[in-house]
């Protein structure tokens, strides 16, 4: 029984590597030699490198909504990715709270009478996401997606191995790391959405 549903779960998985990973490959290499090049130690908030990340996003805004088919599900992705996006900003703060004569430092939401208010508006869009994927049925897509298309296993092998090297780079404070490590997860995750974009519609 055991062997079976290994064997059931083997078969969906797609063992070939997709070629729109190459992205992600090739970003971290010229993004570590940028950095080798030039010496950089470090990579402030709101920086040349770290807005870059902005990119990938910003493109599966723009794929995902685009999609006709399994609207609701990409429509979700859509917004987290916009999610991510404000993320990179610092919810705005990058925008709106520089510190005078100092290009790379920020007042904290903290810092302002109604700031607190930021975090409840990113609560409330968050909570919006998950009403509206629950009120639209959005299981019933992913359930399709996941019989109609096999899951590209190396995509999401590499994304996982990203979060982690992330995570760690972020606990050591190794910025360089963890910012070119994030936009090759980005683009797996780019690459991820074109792969089921592209077989859902054939």
């Amino acid at each position: 029984m055991f062997f079976r549903k290994l064997k059931i779960i083997f078969n969906h998985l797609d063992f070939k590597i997709q070629k729109t990973d190459f992205f992600a490959f090739i970003a971290i290499i010229l993004c570590t030699m940028y950095i080798k090049i030039f010496n950089i130690t470090e990579i402030p908030e709101n920086s040349f490198l770290e807005n870059i990340s902005l990119i990938p996003l910003a493109i599966g805004v723009f794929l995902c909504f685009r999609t006709k088919k399994y609207k609701v599900f990409f429509n979700i992705i859509a917004f987290i990715f916009i999610l991510m996006i404000l993320r990179e900003l610092s919810y705005g703060r990058v925008i709106f709270c520089q510190i005078p004569n100092q290009p790379n430092e920020f007042y904290q939401w903290s810092h302002y009478k109604y700031g607190f208010l930021a975090n409840i508006i990113i609560g409330a869009y968050i909570f919006g996401i998950f009403l509206y994927g629950i009120l639209n049925k959005v299981f019933l897509d992913i359930i399709k997606i996941l019989n109609k298309v096999s899951t590209p296993f190396w995509s999401f092998l590499c994304s996982f191995i990203c979060i982690f090297i992330q995570i760690y780079s972020e606990k050591s404070h190794n910025t360089c790391l963890e910012e070119t490590i994030e936009l090759g997860l980005y683009l797996l995750m780019i690459s991820i959405c074109i792969t089921y974009i592209k077989k859902l519609n054939t």
